[in-house]
């Protein structure tokens, strides 16, 4: 294995400090010659396809008027008048046709063959060849044969053929009463493409011998103009490498910068709407749900004790709206410890709905980053306001832990409804949640199991 890498280094090394002219020539003498043979094959298949088409159209147009008056009335039982099988046979026995096309198939629509100079296939149903189902539509079609097809094998046949599709019309009703499959032996176009084959490649060896000797000149020239230029440009190369790598570090700077500035943006505008739904959305959901309690109120002194409640939540709403819009942080809570913002947090749901929540707290008076503050408060505002909602009023339970610097809540109580379809619901809710608590490296989780529903959050390195 060394010895061959050490051969083909000293190759390219040899081929390295060959004149461009050189070069040039062996590269373009296996261009031309790939070209020339492309070229061959290119011309080759398109002459096929040309004179596909050209038979195509010649050969039904000079058949069609031979094949199309029997078949213009059927036996009852949907087969060919025995005078018209008989004309059939009498002229695919000629001896001028029989040359050239040696088979004929007429197809009904339901895929029995109505004629066949193969007196076996006669009267037997068969899969449609694709071409013929093509010219029940009325499209004429050209093909070489498809070896594979049930009919090839059903005839016995062992060589190739150029089939020929084409509809007969019935010229009452004008529609296709049937489609002849005609059989063309190949002979007569191998010779022909054969002959355009190399007629072709030689002309494409011509030009290219000539093309290469022009360029070849012109090459020579210009290399050896390159050969001066280049140590002109070897002693500027070392002062653009210089600049490009200073180019190259500014750039990924500005990249880094500009990818900064959008992470920034897009966290900006995730933690305005989250707070906006976590906070006031929630507010104002909860007065719009007292609301209902004022029209089954009779007495009016219990009505305004209900509304009192509504404006002052309403009130409580606008001032933590204002507080976002100005800080983006809750106010009452950034001088608070982990704490206190849990009891703050539970105080005010408390206070809003009527209802206690049983806390098991286990977490130490200590001061943490004001986006781990706000994230618990609004973790603990969602979930208690999910299961006020969604849920039943008692057993609603808080539990908070912090070991090794792991923050752990979890908001427990028993659902009313199945609540997982809508845990990722058309508004920001638990989707919100979910982001605010993955955008401080922490997790979420939502889960619902024999009636209890639970979700927790929890956050690691606090």
């Amino acid at each position: 294995m060394t010895d061959r890498r050490g051969v083909f280094r000293r190759l390219r090394k040899r081929w390295g400090r060959l004149p461009l002219a050189n070069r040039f020539a062996l590269y373009g003498s296996v261009v031309t010659v790939a070209a020339m043979l492309l070229c061959g094959v290119l011309i080759t298949s398109a002459m096929t396809e040309i004179t596909l088409a050209r038979r195509g159209t010649v050969v039904p147009a000079l058949v069609e008027g031979m094949l199309a008056p029997h078949v213009q009335q059927l036996a009852p039982d949907g087969s060919l008048m025995d005078s018209d099988r008989q004309a059939l046979d009498a002229m695919m026995e000629g001896e001028t046709l029989l040359a050239e096309f040696p088979y004929l198939d007429l197809w009904r629509p339901d895929g029995t063959i109505l004629y066949s100079n193969s007196p076996q296939l006669e009267a037997r149903q068969l899969e449609m060849p694709f071409r013929v189902q093509r010219a029940f539509e009325g499209e004429i079609g050209v093909d070489f044969t498809d070896v594979g097809s049930q009919d090839y094998a059903e005839h016995g046949f062992d060589t190739d053929f150029i089939e020929i599709y084409f509809p007969l019309i019935h010229r009452e009703t004008g529609d296709i009463a049937a489609v002849a499959q005609l059989r063309e032996v190949t002979t007569s176009l191998e010779k022909d493409l054969w002959s355009l084959t190399l007629s072709s490649w030689a002309t494409a060896a011509t030009i290219g011998i000539i093309v290469m000797a022009a360029l070849f000149g012109i090459v020579l020239e210009g290399s050896r103009k390159i050969e001066r230029q280049g140590r002109i440009l070897t002693r500027r190369l070392a002062q653009s490498h210089q600049r490009a790598v200073r180019h190259r570090e500014l750039k990924a700077v500005a990249q880094r910068a500009s990818l900064s500035v959008t992470e920034f943006t897009d966290k900006h505008l995730r933690t305005i709407g989250t707070d906006l739904h976590d906070g006031p959305a929630q507010t104002i959901g909860f007065a719009v749900l007292r609301l209902d309690q004022i029209r089954r109120l009779a007495k009016k002194s219990d009505r305004e004790v209900v509304v009192a409640e509504i404006e002052t939540t309403l009130g409580g709403a606008l001032s933590e709206i204002r507080a976002i819009a100005l800080a983006l942080v809750l106010p009452d809570i950034e001088d608070l410890d982990l704490a206190q913002v849990i009891d703050r947090a539970v105080q005010q749901h408390t206070r809003r709905t009527g209802i206690d929540i049983a806390v098991d707290s286990r977490i130490e008076p200590v001061h943490a980053a004001p986006e781990l503050c706000v994230c618990v408060y609004r973790f603990i505002q969602e979930g208690l306001n999910n299961a006020f909602h969604h849920g039943l009023p008692e057993e609603q339970t808080l539990t908070a832990t912090m070991q090794g610097g792991v923050l752990k809540l979890s908001i427990t109580n028993k659902n009313l409804t199945d609540y997982a379809g809508h845990a990722e619901h058309r508004g920001i809710g638990l989707y919100g949640l979910r982001a605010r608590v993955q955008s401080i490296g922490g997790n979420l989780a939502f889960v619902q199991k024999d009636g209890q529903t639970r979700l927790e959050m929890w956050v690691r390195n606090v």
